[in-house]
């Protein structure tokens, strides 16, 4: 008798530890689940902007097009200066009126800062007031930035290509 009250004390014993265990494990994997927090949208696209690969200034030049909407390119200008790669040209219709094209790689850590400030930023912001307009447009399967200033009669439409090119469209009206 005596050993089958041992026997079952040590299993008490036994099971009590191993609750306890598991009990200080699933404290353990909460605790480690509320110390690492989501990774918010931002975060993550500023991490895969850091490891994209950027393109070089002749990939950019391909994606200048010669001409737009019948007028020819002038004032080509590609450059790396400041850290992230641009290309923009020119376009004039008339000697007030034309469209000009910027596009920005927004590739590593200043072009993931860049992409922000010309891009993200303006997203879901819709303000109209009598004298211009922003906001979000549904543009080729993603999202754009549409923006309008009447005293400028300036119309630009900001939008992404390649997951890390910024591209700008202005157009003088």
């Amino acid at each position: 008798m005596k050993q089958i009250l041992l026997v079952i004390m040590v299993s008490l014993i036994v099971a009590a530890c191993n609750s306890k265990a598991d009990e200080k494990k699933e404290t353990k994997d909460a605790t480690v689940k509320a110390m690492t927090a989501p990774v918010d949208e931002k975060t993550q696209k500023t991490e895969e902007l850091k490891k994209a690969h950027p393109l070089t200034l002749e990939q950019m030049r391909t994606l200048l097009p010669q001409e737009l909407d019948s007028a020819k390119e002038k004032n080509y200008l590609a450059s790396t200066q400041f850290g992230y790669g641009l290309a923009s040209a020119e376009y004039p219709k008339t000697r007030t009126r034309g469209i000009k094209l910027t596009l920005y790689d927004c590739a590593g850590e200043i072009g993931a800062a860049n992409y922000f400030e010309n891009y993200w930023d303006y997203l879901n912001v819709n303000k109209q007031t009598d004298q211009d307009f922003t906001k979000t447009i549904d543009f080729e399967g993603g999202k754009a930035v549409a923006t309008y200033k009447k005293d400028m009669n300036l119309s630009t439409l900001t939008f992404v290509v390649r997951d890390h090119v910024v591209i700008v469209m202005e157009e003088r009206i």
